[in-house]
This record gives C-alpha cells, structure tokens and sequence, in this order.
C-alpha cells in the first residue's frame, strides 16, 4: 500500500469519527444527506469503494480549507480593525 493511500485511509478514519461526535441530525439534514447520496450514485455509480473513499477525504480536505481560508481572512479583517482603531 503506498503512502499517499494510508494517508486517505488514516483522514477516511477520522472524518468519520468527527462524524460519529456529531451530534443527531434533523429532518432537514437528514433530506440533504439523502439529496446528497442521490447525486452522488448518479454521479459516480460506477467507482468501487477506495476509490469512492479517496473522492470523500478529497471532497472534505477542501471544504476544511476553504473553511480555514475564511477563518485567516476573518482574523485579518480583525485585526486591521484592531490596528485601525489605535
């Protein structure tokens, strides 16, 4: 197994025990899980499990830097306003 695919595996593991803490969902995440799914299978239907689990860590490692991308720019924002405001 190469490195980069023990690596997918190890984040593939910890998505999904971030997801287990998370608490229960209601019925509007659960109709957009399910929408998700839907597009998913007509999307990709034809790809086998480590490939669909390669696709997921790459889908959420963007998500997570996107989310730190706005996390750095909100602090910037922050703190011009901090040196502005001296």
């Amino acid at each position: 197994m190469t490195h980069a695919l023990m690596v997918r595996f190890a984040l593939a593991a910890a998505v999904a025990l971030g997801a287990l803490a998370c608490k229960e969902e209601g019925s509007a995440e659960k109709a957009g899980r399910k929408f998700d799914e839907a597009i998913d299978k007509l999307r990709h239907g034809d790809e086998g499990a480590v490939e669909k689990a390669g696709r997921k860590m790459d889908e959420a490692l963007d998500d997570a830097k996107d989310e730190v991308e706005d996390e750095i720019d909100d602090l910037r924002d922050k703190a011009a306003d901090a040196i502005e405001g001296d």
